[in-house]
């Protein structure tokens, strides 16, 4: 029986609980719970995704400018990645405030949520990038949770396919803490296809990778990480220790109270602070 014909028909013996869904959100969200990705249509015209090309690859260029060249977004590991872009036009703010965004974040969060991070990502042909390697949208944890962390929206505004390089997922991997081994990244990885104006939602701890683009042409998305402000700290204690006078030297002490993790400014600031750090790791280096 080929693939197309598989049965549908759903039948159960012994089944005393089952989820119903009846619309395209609660869909999204069992989806979700369960392989940890699910796809929705974004609703965006095709004009409007011919203009987000444009506006992605307009401040991609700009922001490169503005930290001295592409040579130092590659220093710093930030090559064909537009930050912050829903600042930048009034179209990315449209994307990033989409009706089906906040709809899904807020039945998957089931909180007040804040968006954390808005970048355009410019997978070029036939170079590499970062995001080619297995991730976690939250870097670096090893944990899960009874309740998600955070909510991962990715806008495809070119083609995503095995060509142009279509997102790789392992499924069910965000209830896992450990990423799985070798032999079942290679068994299990499944490619994400989809036409521009798709919205491939996955939650943030589920591991996936952009492919490569073996095409001719850009492929351009827009990703959006949605998270409760459950860890942002209640006071900008920086701020408050320096209008009252109070100096603290403890370097241990300053770090606790967060004066070293200010957030940028701008986006210039913060590449400005990574460049930094990256020639300074490079000039430790034999």
């Amino acid at each position: 029986m080929g693939e197309t014909d598989l049965d549908t028909t759903v039948l159960t013996h012994g089944v005393a609980e089952q989820t119903a869904t009846t619309g395209d959100i609660e869909r999204c969200i069992e989806e979700l719970r369960i392989n940890g990705y699910a796809l929705a249509p974004s609703g965006l015209e095709e004009s409007e995704l011919a203009q987000a090309r444009d506006v992605l690859d307009k401040v991609y260029a700009q922001q490169a400018e503005e930290v001295g060249g592409e040579d130092n977004l590659r220093l710093m590991k930030d090559a064909n990645i537009a930050r912050a872009v829903c600042a930048y036009d009034p179209l990315m703010l449209k994307i990033a405030t989409l009706p089906v965004i906040l709809e899904v974040a807020a039945a998957f969060l089931r909180q007040y949520c804040v968006l954390m991070s808005h970048n355009g990502i410019l997978n070029q042909p036939g170079r590499d990038h970062y995001q080619f390697t297995w991730h976690r949208d939250l870097n670096y944890q090893h944990y899960t949770s009874s309740r998600p962390l955070a909510l991962s929206a990715l806008l495809a505004v070119d083609p995503f396919d095995e060509v142009t390089g279509g997102t790789y997922v392992l499924p069910g991997t965000h209830l896992f803490e450990a990423f799985p081994s070798e032999d079942f990244v290679r068994n299990h990885q499944k490619v994400v296809k989809c036409p521009p104006g798709t919205i491939i939602f996955f939650d943030a701890m589920l591991y996936h990778r952009t492919g490569k683009n073996n095409s001719n042409d850009v492929r351009r998305a827009v990703n959006h990480i949605i998270t409760p402000p459950m860890l942002r700290q209640q006071y900008n204690f920086k701020e408050i220790f320096a209008q009252r006078g109070v100096e603290v030297e403890d370097p241990k002490v300053r770090d606790y109270l967060g004066f070293e993790y200010e957030i940028p400014k701008s986006v210039k600031d913060w590449r400005e602070g990574k460049i930094e750090a990256a020639r300074a790791a490079r000039a430790r280096q034999p």
